[in-house]
């Protein structure tokens, strides 16, 4: 392949938010149509997408390491970034929930799950940095694959 050129140009601004995501590729589109359309966050956000995306911070008992690891790239984006947005998106049908013990959860419901996971990350980045807004999301979609993006409450 010879050189690319992209017509952007990197951005001189500071980002408004941090996006914690699942790196499941079925999502990528739709997640940058929401980020940028529905969010109004114009590309202007730092990502991390990771399998499983935000639930790394409630492995803390089964995969510590991956916990402590995970909790560094926040702590790292939050403050050098100067961040005050933190934005965490779990989906349905997520290959890495699928492969985790069902001991770990309290809920056989894999949504009910997922948005537990939701809240118990955004209680524990909240006690951490307490001046960082924190919003939780949900993708789902039906037979058709129309998908829609809902809020996660608590």
């Amino acid at each position: 392949m010879d050189s690319y050129h992209p017509s952007a140009k990197l951005r001189s601004e500071h980002a408004d938010a941090l996006v914690v995501h699942c790196s499941d590729h079925r999502l990528q589109g739709v997640l940058q149509e929401f980020l940028n359309n529905g969010l109004k966050l114009s590309g202007n956000y730092d990502v991390l997408a990771i399998p499983g995306g935000p639930q790394c911070l409630t492995l803390v008992e089964y995969l510590p390491k991956f916990s402590w690891a995970s909790g560094k790239w926040f702590r790292f984006l939050i403050e050098k970034h100067d961040l005050k947005r933190l934005i965490l998106i779990a989906h349905q049908d997520c290959g890495w929930y699928h492969e985790l013990p069902f001991h770990l959860f309290g809920s056989t419901d894999p949504r009910t799950r997922q948005e537990d996971d939701l809240r118990r990350a955004r209680r524990t980045l909240t006690s951490q940095f307490p001046q960082v807004r924190v919003d939780l999301f949900y993708v789902a979609w039906d037979a058709d694959l129309r998908v829609v993006i809902e809020p996660v409450a608590g």
